[in-house]
């Protein structure tokens, strides 16, 4: 255009920085946007707004709240709702609740009214964080001053309760939104079904379900999976099958709705009936995932086939599926009920060294093994320093802190030497139940003997000056 010496106007130039915001080249929209002024053009509030609302997609909301400001500065171009509306989304999306708060209370200050789509920004930012209270205060004051909430209004206060387990406040909330002739979405539905399904009301849920297809909208895979599940923590494998039959004849079963039914038939201690949904996914050509295999793992644990589960755990590695802390928990809970101690062992060494985190169910499990050392040695199996920190570590964080002194003595009084980790460890534990002179004591002991050097950073400055101020108090 500018060859042929055809000035743009700024319509074009518009355009132009929407199509760079689109393509998240920022800088480019930000030079056509100088170019409004080299060309004695006044950017419109249409201007403004495409900006702004590139920054905020390409997560720059920063950027987006300076153009904004410019914009207020400037005193030619006055911003309207769709520009409160547009900084208001990125502020909710940047998690800045409060600046998106403070810019919805100014709009009126500055001539401009919020609508349903301001305050139903603002209420589901707030609800996603369960900040129930404020979204429902938020909420009151849009009804209030005769703001219509819409079912995307509703659908975020919904959302909100059922995450905190309030299905009563939820229901009345549909009951509202229908009672106001807002018509509720899948997305409304599948939310409190899978509530109403988790609070063990399959009977509600069911209901809501038959309203849903009386009002014309079809359950998707997701809300007859989560009946499905419902029905599995009922134990009525029953009807958990015919929902499974009904997602097969619409062609809607996929690997999530697979691996319910089957953690369902396994916690049934049915077994077998989940090995068959397991033949079914393959003819479906459905591949298992970390949930699948940890639940029929699990499964067969507490079945005590063992070795079938143990077969399972080395196919799940071998086809490149992500064991993670779950699935080794289950299995260490395996070994250790079915008296594979030796394998347990070989297992949690295997955690450490994959570096997974072990956490308080994991220790769990080897702690209510109460025979576990006994067995070991009458098995003259030599517990080494691993298999002793990981005890003591266990004990310490399960707050069993006199198990974990007394097995600290035995290990060494066994010929296994503590390391700079398990002194950490039961300094760390000492310290935390406000053992003083007994940290202090294994703080000199671990320096004489070297450990403290081989340690490294395991034992910081900090650690030991709080336990240096905590004995000052005493």
């Amino acid at each position: 255009m500018l060859l042929c010496r055809i000035a743009p106007d700024a319509c074009t130039l518009s355009v132009i920085i929407n199509c760079y915001c689109h393509l998240s080249r920022m800088g480019f929209g930000l030079s056509v946007f100088g170019s409004f002024f080299k060309l004695g053009l006044q950017p419109n509030v249409i201007t403004f707004n495409t900006l702004i609302h590139g920054f905020v997609l390409n997560n720059q909301v920063g950027e987006a709240s300076r153009i904004f400001t410019k914009m207020l500065e400037g005193g030619h171009c006055k911003p309207n709702v769709v520009t409160f509306n547009t900084l208001i989304k990125g502020f909710c999306k940047n998690g800045n609740k409060s600046a998106a708060v403070q810019l919805l209370r100014n709009m009126e200050e500055r001539g401009c009214e919020p609508n349903t789509v301001s305050y139903s920004t603002v209420i589901d930012s707030l609800c996603k964080e369960t900040l129930i209270d404020k979204g429902l205060k938020l909420f009151s004051e849009m009804i209030s001053r005769g703001i219509v909430a819409d079912v995307v209004t509703y659908s975020s206060m919904i959302h909100g309760v059922c995450r905190l387990g309030q299905w009563r406040e939820a229901t009345r909330l549909l009951d509202q939104m229908l009672s106001k002739r807002v018509s509720p979405d899948v997305f409304t539905f599948s939310v409190l079904v899978d509530t109403l399904c988790k609070e063990g009301l399959v009977l509600k849920a069911k209901s809501v379900v038959q309203m849903m297809i009386q009002r014309g909208i079809q359950p998707d895979a997701f809300i007859y999976s989560s009946l499905m599940n419902g029905y599995c923590m009922q134990g009525e494998m029953d009807k958990a099958r015919q929902i499974f039959d009904l997602l097969i004849s619409k062609r809607s079963v996929d690997v999530h709705s697979c691996s319910i039914l089957i953690d369902g038939y396994c916690k049934a201690q049915e077994v077998d009936q989940a090995k068959k949904i397991v033949k079914i996914m393959r003819l479906m050509e459905l591949v298992s995932n970390t949930i699948t295999y940890t639940s029929l793992i699990d499964g067969f644990c507490q079945a005590g086939r063992i070795q079938e589960a143990q077969n399972l755990f080395t196919e799940m590695q071998g086809c490149g599926q992500l064991l993670n802390a779950q699935t080794y928990t289950v299995m260490l809970d395996g070994l250790c009920n079915n008296q594979q101690l030796s394998m347990a062992m070989e297992l949690l060494k295997e955690m450490e060294a994959n570096k997974l985190e072990l956490t308080i169910t994991v220790y769990n499990v080897v702690i209510e093994a109460e025979e576990l050392l006994k067995e070991m040695r009458s098995m003259e199996l030599v517990p080494n320093t691993i298999t002793y920190t990981t005890l003591i570590d266990g004990f310490c964080k399960a707050g069993r802190i006199q198990e974990a002194q007394k097995l600290f003595s035995e290990m060494q009084s066994c010929g296994q030497l503590p390391d700079a980790i398990t002194y950490r460890i039961m300094i760390h534990g000492l310290s935390h139940h406000d053992l003083i002179i007994e940290a202090e004591k294994l703080l000199r002991e671990m320096g004489g003997k070297g450990a403290l050097q081989m340690a490294g950073n395991i034992i910081t400055s900090s650690e030991e000056s709080n336990i240096e101020e905590m004995t000052s108090r005493q």
